[in-house]
């Protein structure tokens, strides 16, 4: 009996590395680089569709010198000039009291060390940069390479790179020119600008344009075919939305929950009161004015050298992996390709005014004001949104700015417009904690000092409210329509109460547990990054929500517990790779070596192996489909493969339906009879919680 086992055993391991086996790469290293269609992004990809995993840091000739910083290149029109003493710690109100900003030869030190050591470490192979200080560019420069095969450097004056969700700030000016000529108000209900299609009256409050340029508006989040093929066709964008918006799911004004769609669908509505498409628009009103000659939404089509090749984590250039570019069909939302150089011109309207060029007004000044001022938060003192803008406090400043980031791309843009002081960096890589966090606590650090780390402070009913606050916690932003939902799902953040009022919250897309402290005023502070935190209650005082700045989250128990169904599913693997198992030794058993006879009759036992196959194989393409940076199935889609995919639990219902009636009534009557019966009953059941898990995370078609 152990030889045939161990024969057994040896045929399944030869079939197994059969089937893992992946053909060698045999691209010639310096091979030209393919015509790469296009990418996705941290605030517009579903939170849980990860990155694969770093497999080396770029090597010297590459990315600079790992033992010494990079040698930046620098545009010789860049107007620096001489600032003053060298960054400190955090102090709230040191840069509001008039600190002066780190001088010219300390802050690039800096800056250049800061990108050192990231690309050094591999985070990224190139990126562009530039920071404006008393509202004079002080330092524009590149590092490291746009395309890595071709040798071809970032360049800060002509490499474009794809900014992602930082286009919805050009979005947002553009609605606030409408509104200035009074062609457009904030506050009417948006259907009044729509023709080809309406927003359905789903609560008594309409949507507005102010709701949606502070993502209050209250639509379900959506990801499938919100792009296509860099050579497929894209439908105009209101065509697009009058068959892809998605619904209303929350009441408007009450929460956040950050929304492309609402975002294209503002677009939209600069098309319709303009009466030009969207690109026209800001090509005459804004990019031509401001002289942003290298900015554009939209990829261009054949590929200009000059865009930078997106990038994931593991590959064969170097440790990266080439991405693809593509067409977004939320272009107002995220669509915007431009260069460092483009985005000064841009940041520096901004910070004088409205005002450019010979006293020339892209909006007047108590626009800029209305735009600027914060609109919406969901906790007093934590981050919130002005019209476009996200707006902050970090180092005893109040910033605004946005993120962006799509398939290969990260970027960031923070200024605080009293100053005339910001920054605008982007590179190419996809957004990791690893890299932007960083980026982000460096850049401010240096720009707007302050002085020590925020501590804990004395409040009486901290333990008491943290301690109530334990629990998991889901993302308001999901898909609650169809199975992208799992990616918010997947990362489902924890959060514990070690003592003292302090939480720990674990973030899975960080990789790490973050403390926060808990203050006078009710909120709790992390010190390595000033983020805050505090709970939204119920009627009866009890938390139902957790917000992080201006992320809300909603608590989650049961059914609705990622932990749970990863037990639940690890038992249906086993369950069901026994049954694959048991079934193939004991054919392979009576004919190659003359077992005993099957109890289980053939018909059952086909279904049963079928089904078990069926399951075994979902969960392993939807483990792919999620640790996939790149699921072109979901934003392409839904391609074919995907809806397979998605017709897999059909089929598993319909073979569901005999297994259960031959778990009941059984196979005989005898001891090997009853223990079959068992294990049948067993897989039955198995099959029956992966199609629960389908169920509760929307993966069939009927979802779509």
């Amino acid at each position: 009996m152990g030889g045939r086992f161990l024969l057994l055993g040896l045929i399944w391991l030869a079939c197994a590395l059969g089937s893992f086996a992946q053909p060698a790469d045999t691209t010639p290293a310096d091979a030209p680089p393919a015509t790469d269609p296009p990418a996705v992004e941290a605030e517009d990809m579903p939170p849980g569709f990860s990155s694969l995993p770093m497999l080396q840091a770029p090597p010297r000739e590459e990315s600079g010198p790992l033992g010494k910083k990079i040698t930046p290149r620098q545009s010789e029109e860049a107007d620096v000039t001489d600032v003053g003493p060298a960054p400190g710690t955090f102090e709230p109100g040191a840069a509001e009291a008039g600190a002066a900003p780190a001088d010219q030869t300390r802050l690039r030190g800096y800056v250049d060390g800061l990108m050192t050591g990231l690309i050094a470490a591999g985070e990224f192979p190139g990126a562009t940069i530039v920071i404006i200080q008393d509202g004079k560019v002080t330092l524009k420069a590149g590092y490291g390479f746009a395309d890595i095969r071709a040798r071809i450097p970032v360049d800060p004056d002509r490499t474009r790179f794809r900014v992602a969700s930082i286009s919805k700030l050009i979005t947002a000016t553009a609605v606030m020119q409408l509104v200035e000529q009074g062609k457009a108000d904030l506050n009417a209900d948006v259907n009044t600008y729509l023709s080809a299609f309406k927003i359905a009256p789903t609560y008594a409050e309409p949507v507005t344009l102010a709701t949606l340029l502070t993502h209050t508006a209250g639509f379900d989040d959506k990801y499938v075919g919100m792009s296509a093929p860099l050579t497929g066709m894209v439908e105009p964008l209101g065509q697009y939305l009058a068959e892809a918006m998605p619904p209303r799911v929350l009441p408007p004004g009450k929460m956040f929950a950050y929304s492309n769609h609402g975002f294209a669908l503002a677009g939209h509505v600069v098309e319709s009161v303009s009466g030009q498409d969207f690109n026209a628009y800001i090509q005459e009103h804004i990019f031509t004015p401001l002289g942003m000659n290298s900015s554009s939404f939209g990829v261009p089509y054949p590929l200009p050298q000059d865009i930078a090749v997106p990038y994931f984590k593991g590959g064969d250039e170097n440790g990266f992996k080439r991405a693809e570019l593509d067409r977004m069909r939320i272009g107002p939302a995220g669509d915007l390709i431009t260069t460092a150089d483009d985005m000064a011109k841009f940041m520096l309207v901004h910070m004088n005014r409205g005002v450019f060029g010979a006293d020339e007004h892209l909006l007047r000044d108590q626009t800029i004001e209305r735009m600027h001022a914060e609109h919406f938060t969901q906790v007093e003192g934590l981050d919130g949104w002005a019209y476009g803008f996200m707006e902050g406090r970090r180092n005893g400043v109040r910033w605004i700015g946005h993120d962006g980031s799509w398939l290969g791309f990260c970027s960031q843009l923070a200024m605080v417009p009293e100053t005339k002081t910001g920054f605008f960096i982007a590179y190419n890589g996809d957004c990791r904690f690893a890299a932007s966090a960083p980026l982000r606590k460096g850049l401010f650090d240096v720009l707007w000092p302050g002085r020590g780390e925020p501590g804990a402070e004395t409040n009486p009913t901290a333990e008491v409210r943290a301690q109530q606050l334990a629990g998991t916690y889901m993302a308001v932003r999901r898909a609650r329509s169809d199975f992208t939902v799992m990616a918010a799902a997947a990362g489902q953040l924890s959060v514990s109460a070690p003592g003292e009022g302090r939480l720990i919250v674990h973030l899975p897309g960080a990789g790490r547990d973050l403390l926060f402290l808990p203050q006078a005023n009710g909120t709790w502070i992390n010190p390595d990054f000033q983020w805050r935190a505090a709970a939204l209650v119920d009627g009866r005082g009890q938390p139902t929500q957790l917000v992080l700045d201006s992320n809300v989250y909603d608590r989650v128990t049961g059914a609705s517990e990622w932990a749970l169904w990863s037990v639940a599913l690890a038992m249906v693997v086993a369950f069901c790779v026994m049954a694959l198992w048991g079934w193939s030794n004991g054919f392979l058993s009576r004919q190659i070596l003359g077992g005993s006879k099957a109890v289980i009759s053939p018909f059952p036992r086909l279904t049963a192996f079928v089904a078990a196959g069926l399951t075994i194989g979902a969960l392993i393409a939807m483990a792919a489909l999620m640790a996939n940076p790149a699921p072109l199935d979901i934003l392409h889609g839904p391609t074919p493969t995907l809806m397979v995919l998605l017709a897999i639990p059909v089929a598993l219902g319909v073979l569901v339906i005999p297994m259960i009636y031959w778990s009941a009534t059984g196979f005989g009557t005898d001891r090997r009879a009853r223990f079959a019966q068992t294990g049948y009953a067993l897989l039955t059941l198995a099959i029956l919680v992966f199609l629960a898990f389908c169920w509760q995370w929307g993966l069939h078609p009927f979802s779509l």
